[in-house]
């Protein structure tokens, strides 16, 4: 693997970690996970809504670990496909969040997903498009 590069490498290893653990939250306490996300109360509440929530994070876990398994082997084109990848899943957030009335939570999934998304999709944790 190549050495590693703080401004290269830390942005998606923080991506990869909060994904990998953040999805386990659910497990153990899924209304908090609800709220953290920044869904309102009614739905971090809702007893239906706490099983589909933690089946959601099992995925987030799955991206967040396999970034992190792709960094350790070298993989930096593939870590780099996954945060392009993400930013579907941040826009989808983003615009749950919207329409439960969370305007700033929206904003910050959007902006993250354009951040994420555009560093994978330049390749930046590879070194740049090439």
């Amino acid at each position: 693997m190549a050495s590693f590069n703080p401004w290269r490498h830390i942005p998606p290893l923080l991506m990869a970690s909060g994904q990998a653990i953040g999805g386990l939250m659910p497990l153990w306490h899924p209304a908090n996970a609800i709220r953290t996300f920044g869904l309102p109360e009614r739905i971090a509440t809702a007893q239906p809504a706490h099983v589909t929530f933690t089946m959601y994070s099992s995925r987030a876990t799955v991206i967040g670990a396999a970034m992190w398994i792709f960094y350790l082997r070298g993989h930096l084109r593939a870590v780099d496909t996954l945060m392009a990848l993400l930013f579907y899943g941040c826009g989808v957030d983003a615009y749950a969040c919207w329409l439960e009335g969370r305007i700033a939570r929206a904003w910050f999934r959007g902006l993250l997903g354009v951040f994420v998304g555009g560093w994978g999709f330049l390749g930046l944790t590879a070194g740049g498009a090439s």
